[in-house]
């Protein structure tokens, strides 16, 4: 059922009531009826309490505003919350629900305006506590994109935009690797400072016949073939190929999940490689730059 949210509610966003400290046990089992933090190990649950408060609204609250800054990540564990979007219409959201997430991870202001039905009770962590606990935390991180991406049906991503390379007989330059990076999807929010960084930890590698890739099981890296193409043979039998300006290993790099896959290399060329380790360590480095990232794959997960 839908309905237009109609009149002016009293907005909240400061007025809080702060409950009494809850013991941060408690807050973890609240925390792990969330998918994302049923996905985190304990430690990491107990590092997300210990930045949580608990809060009361009281009913007919508005509790975040369309267009306003997100300050916070809110996750509902009592009461009711009406939601309404840019269309003008809501709907109801019932504990357990997190409000602010997609806007805090990739730095962008609220989407939807959301009321108390009923008095509620959040818990409440500040974006900027929530962003470094993240850039500091690689599995909590990981944890995060394989959430986004669990969806995904492989890991292959076509690049954002094509380009033509010229087989060359000395290495590639910073430049022209910078290039190339900016093609790939996740990076569309880059600037080139950030690119130049990334290209700092990017490997060229021949690709040579008949050669092996990767190999199920294996830990995961990202491979942008620029000629040549690789055949990859899945688990279930299935195979597919991997082409110049095609991204492989995307969604099990950023995930931290091992190859499903063999690749094999069928026609010899170049390929760029970016291995996990560094690129989280820059990500960690450069929370503007993981706030991109985030936002490529939530448009990933919109896109029909």
């Amino acid at each position: 059922m839908h309905w237009p949210l109609t009149g002016r509610k009293k907005y909240q966003p400061m007025r809080f009531e702060l409950l009494s400290p809850v013991p941060a046990v408690d807050v973890a089992r609240q925390l792990r009826q969330i998918p994302l933090f049923g996905l985190s190990s304990v430690d990491e649950l107990f590092r997300i309490s210990m930045i949580a408060r608990q809060v009361r609204y009281d009913e007919n609250v508005v509790v975040q505003e369309r267009g306003a800054r997100a300050e916070y990540i809110q996750v509902l564990v009592q009461g009711r919350l009406r939601i309404a979007g840019t269309d003008g219409e809501g709907h109801i959201l019932s504990p357990p629900a997190m409000l602010g997430f997609q806007e805090v991870l990739t730095g962008t202001t609220l989407r939807d305006t959301a009321t108390t039905e009923l008095a509620s009770v959040a818990l409440v962590m500040p974006a900027e506590d929530f962003r470094e606990l993240l850039s500091a935390n690689i599995e909590l991180a990981q944890g995060v994109f394989r959430m986004l991406l669990d969806s995904a049906a492989d890991g292959t991503t076509a690049s954002s935009r094509a380009f033509h390379y010229e087989t060359k007989t000395r290495p590639l330059t910073t430049v022209e690797k910078v290039m190339y990076l900016q093609t790939l999807p996740i990076l569309v929010r880059a600037t080139g400072e950030e690119l130049y960084e990334l290209a700092g930890i990017t490997r060229e590698a021949p690709l040579v016949p008949g050669s092996t890739v990767f190999s199920v099981g294996e830990s995961p890296f990202i491979v942008l073939p620029l000629s040549g193409e690789l055949s990859l043979e899945n688990e279930d039998g299935s195979t597919s190929r991997g082409l110049p300006g095609a991204a492989i290993g995307i969604h099990e790099t950023l995930s931290g999940t091992e190859w499903k896959a063999t690749a094999r290399v069928s026609g010899g060329g170049q390929a760029l490689w970016i291995d996990r380790e560094p690129l989280f360590d820059l990500l960690s480095d450069r929370i503007d730059l993981l706030q991109g990232v985030f936002d490529a794959v939530f448009r990933w997960q919109n896109e029909p």
